[in-house]
């Protein structure tokens, strides 16, 4: 018997999990398998504000189609076409830097009248299996706020912000015409979820959260209007999916409790099962992660320092100022030991010291790593990431306790 699954995130995460469950799906045709692709739903936050979707995104004045476009691409059985959906165009013109598939979602959105009924016409010419669905069609500004105070607004900001302080919640202010207006930082502005996202988690047996940037892919979702309250009044078995490593700008130094912690204090959900890796990453792609960590911190603390010099060079430069600045680079400095913590870099689960038994989850550890090259900005570099096939037959395990199947055997 098939489950009906539900998963929400976006970015590479939420691909790599789709991935691993067509993978296995396809494995196993004929057999009893749990996962029916074709009733899968894919939440996806549509939050992106940086590369080709933020040029769309102002040029256009539409959702953003990076991750959608991704997740296209993922579910697609027609391997070639959708091969071709996801080149990147490298001249250094207008087309630089956009794919094909943000520049068709972008063209199929203005012809079909609206970016669902893009979304149903680029899965049917990619004959994509299941359903992706936008978590909201509001347009928005994602915004943190820092534990000192401070907004940081943008998707693409927040993680590459100056100021470390720790981000004490994420919300949405709305976007009008490609424009940020600042907005009461209060709450009172609240994003809609679109209508087939809450029916999707509503009607799912299994609700997956994760894996993906946790307050850039996982909590726009979950801080929508409607998210919350459709999975709290679902029946469904609920799952988070924590990262195998920490993000520099979002989750510094964070156990896997406070992964959980952050989610339910953003939604006031229950969980039955946290997922969590086990592996130890290789102790060189380890250090690289630190070496790249304390080149940004090195990097911000330089800056601050020219700016310092620069002001007291000036003729009208206030003393207060050049102080308040010594004082960051202070704490910039402070934190760098932390910086180079490698036991912070990788994210594990620590029984003696983390009880997330003890509130009811049930916390399941297994070998969901892989290494793999990514380019960023031009560089490569080697990166660890989770395993498609990995995961999915994790979670696969979990699903077979699903009350649905006990009922069936």
């Amino acid at each position: 018997m098939a489950l009906k699954l539900a998963c929400i995130g976006g970015g590479s995460g939420l691909s790599a999990l789709l991935s691993g469950m067509k993978r296995y799906a396809d494995l196993e045709i004929g057999k009893d398998n749990i996962i029916d692709l074709d009733s899968l739903a894919a939440i996806v936050t549509v939050s992106d504000d940086g590369g080709s979707s933020g040029r769309l995104v102002e040029e256009f004045d539409m959702l953003p189609p990076g991750d959608i476009r991704r997740l296209l691409f993922t579910l697609s059985d027609a391997d070639e076409l959708a091969g071709l959906f996801e080149y990147r165009f490298s001249s250094n013109g207008e087309l630089g830097g956009h794919t094909v598939g943000n520049i068709l979602l972008t063209a199929l959105t203005e012809l079909k009248g609206n970016f669902p009924k893009a979304i149903q016409a680029a899965s049917r010419l990619l004959a994509v299996r299941g359903s992706i669905i936008p978590v909201t069609l509001d347009y928005t500004i994602l915004c943190a706020e820092l534990a000192d105070g401070e907004i940081v607004r943008g998707e693409s900001t927040i993680p590459l912000r100056e100021n470390r302080e720790p981000i004490k919640r994420v919300f949405f202010e709305p976007r009008e015409n490609g424009k940020t207006h600042h907005h009461p930082t209060d709450g009172s502005y609240e994003c809609q979820a679109h209508k087939g996202a809450t029916d999707a988690l509503l009607n799912a047996d299994v609700i997956i959260i994760g894996p993906g940037s946790l307050y850039t892919s996982i909590m726009p979702n979950l801080v929508i209007k409607g998210v919350v309250e459709a999975i709290q009044q679902s029946t469904a078995m609920k799952i988070y999916i924590c990262n195998v490593m920490t993000q520099p700008g979002e989750t510094d130094g964070y156990a896997v409790s406070d992964h959980v912690k952050a989610v339910l204090d953003h939604a006031k959900i229950s969980l039955d099962y946290v997922l969590v890796n086990n592996q130890p990453a290789p102790t060189e792609i380890i250090q690289e992660y630190v070496r790249q960590e304390l080149v940004a911190q090195l990097t911000r603390i330089r800056s601050l320092s020219e700016e310092a010099l620069s002001m007291l060079h000036g003729s009208t430069a206030h003393p207060m100022d050049v102080l308040n600045l010594a004082k960051h680079i202070s704490l910039l400095s402070a934190e760098t030991m932390q910086v180079a913590d490698e036991a912070k870099v990788q994210v594990s689960y620590n029984r003696e010291r983390e009880s997330l038994e003890e509130e009811g989850m049930d916390v399941v550890e297994a070998d969901l790593i892989c290494g793999m090259v990514v380019t960023e900005g031009g560089v490569e570099m080697n990166v660890i990431r989770h395993d498609p096939e990995k995961l999915a037959r994790s979670l696969v395990k979990i699903l077979k306790n699903h009350p649905k199947l006990q009922e069936s055997i």
